[in-house]
């Protein structure tokens, strides 16, 4: 078997060698740079979606809103500089501060098993004084 591949070996060589001779590099033309700025707009909003999962609905972030700080349940692995920035792309707002909160899932019974609910992240998210999301409003 050896010998066959040591037989084989330069005819498959000089293929690969002559199709990349054939080949022409391929040219870069202006659609794909507009493709490529249609895809950075709608990153921000990929990203928002993916990282914000919902505003957080509570008497403690009501008022906290009042002050300028909101709530937002956030993915487990989403870091403070992301959040800010799919906070500013979705609402359009300047963010001065983000912190986060781990909060980890409480045990339940059911019958005789303990289970535990799944674990949360929050994300408060304070803004630059004058600036508003109308998060909750008629709630």
């Amino acid at each position: 078997m050896a010998l066959l591949d040591k037989i084989r070996k330069p005819k498959a060589a000089a293929k690969t060698e002559d199709t990349k001779a054939k080949r022409a590099p391929a040219k870069k033309t202006e659609p794909a740079a507009e493709a490529s700025v249609a895809s950075k707009a709608t990153k921000g909003n990929d990203l928002s979606s993916r990282l914000l999962r919902a505003p957080r609905v509570s008497e403690k972030a009501a008022r906290l809103a009042e002050k300028g700080t909101y709530v937002f349940e956030v993915a487990q692995d989403a870091e403070k500089i992301s959040i800010k920035r799919a906070v500013e792309s979705l609402y359009g707002v300047k963010v001065t501060a983000v912190r986060i909160i781990n909060v980890n899932g409480k045990p339940v019974k059911k019958g005789r098993r303990v289970s535990y609910r799944s674990d949360l992240k929050k994300a408060l998210v304070t803004l630059k004084p004058g600036q508003k999301i109308d998060l909750y409003e008629g709630v």
